[in-house]
């Protein structure tokens, strides 16, 4: 769903004036739909349960930025309120999903007896004597 969103984002970036500002909207709004599946699948290929969470929450605020920039070309003039709702329901769709698989994956790591967070790690501090 996330790929489908970016690739849908991009064709309408590619119909967008090519004005100063309008560009550089265009370049974050395909920033962020494409951080939406890259942060989903870098997650997944984690190696804990903590970062896979922690790239889940990356990507649902990635969503949440491609509503925002949608929003702001609405305003301009730039897009169609009807090309905007669209995609709009998509993005919805997405930042109800992620939680969801958030909690999914929440359970398994209990079930599995894994911690969900990152282990905390000590610094070595030269005043400790730790380091030469």
């Amino acid at each position: 769903m996330a790929q489908e969103s970016a690739v849908e984002v991009i064709r309408l970036a590619r119909q967008l004036p090519r004005d100063l500002a309008t560009r550089e909207i265009a370049r974050q709004l395909v920033a962020a739909a494409g951080s939406v599946g890259a942060n989903i699948a870098e997650g997944h290929g984690r190696f804990t349960f903590g970062a896979y969470k922690n790239h889940l929450s990356i990507a649902k605020g990635s969503a949440c930025e491609v509503d925002s920039w949608l929003d702001l070309l609405r305003r301009t003039g730039d897009i169609t309120e009807e090309q905007e709702s669209s995609l709009h329901v998509r993005q919805t769709s997405l930042v109800a999903l992620l939680p969801s698989k958030i909690r999914a994956l929440e359970d398994r790591a209990k079930q599995e007896g894994y911690r969900i967070s990152e282990e905390p790690f000590e610094y070595p501090t030269k005043e400790a004597g730790e380091l030469d």
